[in-house]
């Protein structure tokens, strides 16, 4: 080979070794190779102006202990119908749930063949008269001696405050989402959340015992114990997953389910979050990609809602979130 030749054959491979140390090899799953917009990604206009009280940027700390902006998002709570949740009798149909047990385990509809299964396992749901035991936050403190399907009643009065970064910063390891874990907010205000607490080993708090089951609507979501409602999946695919979890008897008819693309939140580490009508095969990780959108035509890192997995929100974050990034008052 001449000289000529070897020249260009060693250019050649430096070029090819920094586009690969500069984009990653692979579909971005590592957090350092993600695209970062120079400009800010959250705007007004997003938003459902009707629950929107309040948009501004202010000084913000995050999880890393480094200081920014953050934008302060205020919303008025529960801006969406919801229901139906528990069945009131054994011959009813209610929402959706997770069971966890070890008889007929998995996400389905709430009706007599999961309640017998949690009977099979030792508990006790269903009482003489073939009604659901039932509790609503609301009526006292429930018998221990018994076991529950969860329906929190709503609050309407609340007031929920989010602070997202206002650039999204790259975390040097995926923030892993944990049980309950606030995802981020959709763009009506409803906080987005991660799995719903277990039955067979209690929600994430101090003293609880398990055996309880929260109930969510048909689209995902259900009330807190504080009052607010909030998803557990991304809703407007939720048809999708009500048909790849082979569950005909209930469908998500109060959110209009996504023709194409839609931007429907935005996670909490200020990355946007979208619904495809259609999952793309290439996303990474924590179920993102880089692509160009409607609102960010040229191109974004986003999340994007499973189709197919209950519950169907990100499994992970790739950016840094803000510390306490959410209240409610």
């Amino acid at each position: 080979m001449n000289r000529s030749k070897r020249i260009l054959t060693v250019c050649a491979t430096l070029v090819i070794i920094s586009l690969i140390f500069i984009f990653g090899a692979g579909n971005l799953n590592t957090t350092r190779n993600l695209p970062i917009s120079t400009d800010d990604i959250i705007k007004e206009a997003y938003f459902n102006a009707t629950s929107l009280l309040s948009y501004k940027k202010v000084a913000c700390t995050l999880d890393d202990g480094t200081t920014g902006d953050c934008y302060e998002l205020v919303f008025s709570s529960n801006p969406v119908e919801d229901g139906p949740y528990c069945p009131e009798t054994i011959e009813d149909i209610g929402g959706l749930g997770t069971y966890d047990g070890k008889t007929n385990p998995g996400f389905q509809v709430l009706k007599a063949s999961l309640f017998h299964a949690m009977e099979s396992d030792g508990y006790d749901i269903i009482d003489d008269q073939g009604k659901i035991r039932m509790d609503d936050f609301n009526s006292g403190r429930p018998d221990p001696n018994f076991d529950y399907c969860l329906a929190a009643a709503p609050d309407n009065d609340l007031k929920l405050t989010f602070l997202i970064p206002a650039q999204p910063k790259l975390s040097e390891t995926n923030n892993v989402i944990e049980t309950i874990e606030l995802v981020g907010v959709s763009l009506d205000g409803v906080p987005i959340n991660g799995n719903p607490p277990s039955v067979v080993n209690g929600p994430p708090i101090p003293n609880a015992t398990g055996g309880n089951i929260p109930s969510l609507d048909p689209c995902g979501g259900h009330n807190d114990p504080a009052g607010y409602y909030h998803w557990h999946f991304v809703p407007e695919v939720m048809n999708q997953v009500l048909a790849a979890h082979h569950i005909t008897e209930v469908a998500c008819t109060l959110i209009e389910q996504v023709a194409t693309v839609k931007l429907m939140g935005f996670a909490k580490d200020g990355f946007p979050i979208y619904a495809y009508a259609q999952e793309p095969s290439d996303v990474d990780d924590c179920g993102g990609r880089t692509a160009k959108t409607a609102e960010y035509p040229d191109g974004i890192y986003h999340y994007i809602a499973s189709t197919t997995r209950a519950p169907n929100v990100p499994k992970c974050l790739k950016g840094v979130a803000a510390a306490r990034g959410f209240k409610f008052r």
